[in-house]
């Protein structure tokens, strides 16, 4: 089935050259209370006819990274000078800056939202020119603002998380928020005038071993560590499945098999002006494969058992090497409809399935994953999205469900 349309818009204040804009006394559009004719302000306007190419980057792509500003790269048809800022006879002048909001989405899924960065504007031969429009999400946002001097009290990380989010100089929307309430205690340490808002947040969800996010709709999202994860019937494969789930072919699977995600030497100590401290090593692991030293201080971790809780879960899970699925590729223009859907609707931290027959010679490896980043590439040739994975060694059980809901399977977790 072909792939399914990417929608693009953006948020502009056209005034007066609005074609949408209520005009007094108009037979058409100034009808009162009408929908479809209304005062001005900035809207949403659809650019998707212009579109060449749009290549977008969410999430991470190691288990231990943290999550950095989601980007888009949207390449639109400039050959009559509508996306060029500087034009006055153009319907966007004057509108065309940066940190007006853009609205990806596709088939009724949002896909991105994010702000303009800035505008890249290419003139050639013949009367063709595209510009490339830089988006990114609102991560880049919280990166370019810092806090007052500010005494919290000791809390849970994620009313931590809330209350960056309430002070003045941040004044994120309740409404654009998903936070979990966070499983450790958050030391009562000052946190000094000129800190970055985001660097902080991060700060408190390694402290955590959580995830915070900003989601494909834009909300500031915070997992806590062992949250409750969205499991969906989807296995990714190019072999049989079982008939209850939804198999999706891919296009291109990556399996790596080495150190990046080792280690077995673990040290966390916190942010006290005498650190409490959590260590654990397997000396196996080092005979085998050297000492590989994972070291975190200046958490805001207040209790030293909760270190050491942290110590032996870093320790069991990342001790060994992993063989694992690195990404896994889909092409829209291949799948169903049904298929395309469930692909749109994945977010990060949804758990799937992976099987492959590699070179169609059994058996086939089977690995439940966590999707940790997702990368759309979208143009006239090709409309295919990436999901970097991380593999469910250690996940939690969820009772009654079909596939983490089943006993003697050996599942660990950390509280």
């Amino acid at each position: 089935m072909p792939a399914p349309a990417m929608k693009v818009e953006l948020g502009l204040d056209l005034g007066g050259n609005d074609p949408f804009a209520f005009r007094l006394d108009d037979a058409v559009k100034g009808v009162l209370d009408n929908t479809d004719f209304t005062l001005g302000g900035t809207k949403l306007f659809d650019i998707s006819s212009r579109l060449v190419s749009v290549a977008i980057r969410r999430g991470k792509s190691q288990a231990l990274d943290r999550i950095d500003a989601g980007i888009a790269t949207i390449t639109v048809d400039n050959f009559d000078r509508l996306f060029d800022p500087l034009y006055e006879d153009g319907l966007y002048y004057g509108q065309l800056i940066p940190r007006r909001e853009v609205v990806i989405s596709s088939k009724g899924y949002p896909v991105f939202n994010g702000f303009i960065d800035d505008f890249d504007i290419q003139y050639e031969p013949g009367k063709k020119s595209v510009v490339s429009i830089a988006v990114s999400d609102a991560f880049s946002v919280l990166a370019n603002s810092s806090l007052d001097e500010v005494v919290p009290p000791s809390e849970l990380s994620g009313a931590r998380i809330e209350r960056v989010l309430d002070l003045p100089e941040v004044s994120w929307p309740l409404e654009r928020r998903e936070i979990d309430p966070g499983n450790t205690l958050m030391l009562d340490s000052v946190v000094n005038e000129g800190t970055g808002t985001l660097s902080y947040l991060q700060l408190v969800e390694t402290s955590e071993f959580g995830t915070i996010f900003i989601s494909r709709e834009g909300n500031v999202v915070f997992r806590e560590r062992n949250s409750v994860p969205n499991v969906i019937d989807v296995v990714f494969a190019n072999t049989t499945v079982d008939p209850l789930l939804t198999a999706v072919p891919f296009i291109d699977v990556n399996i790596v098999y080495g150190s990046e995600n080792l280690y077995n030497r673990i040290f966390l100590e916190n942010d006290e002006a005498i650190p409490e401290e959590g260590f654990a090593e397997d000396l196996d692991s080092q005979a085998l494969y050297g000492v590989r030293a994972y070291d975190k201080s200046g958490l805001l971790v207040q209790n030293a058992t909760d270190l050491q809780f942290l110590s032996d879960y870093l320790l069991e899970r990342f001790k060994q090497p992993q063989y694992r699925f690195e990404t896994v590729t889909v092409s829209l223009d291949n799948i169903s409809a049904e298929q395309q859907n469930l692909v749109l609707d994945l977010e990060i931290g949804d758990i799937v399935q992976v099987k492959f027959l590699p070179s169609e010679v059994p058996p086939a490896i089977e690995q439940y994953c966590r999707v940790i980043g997702i990368n759309n590439s979208w143009d006239n040739n090709s409309k295919n999205i990436t999901f970097s994975l991380e593999r469910l060694d250690f996940a939690i059980f969820i009772l009654d469900d079909a596939v983490l809901g089943v006993l003697d399977d050996d599942r660990l977790a950390y509280e």
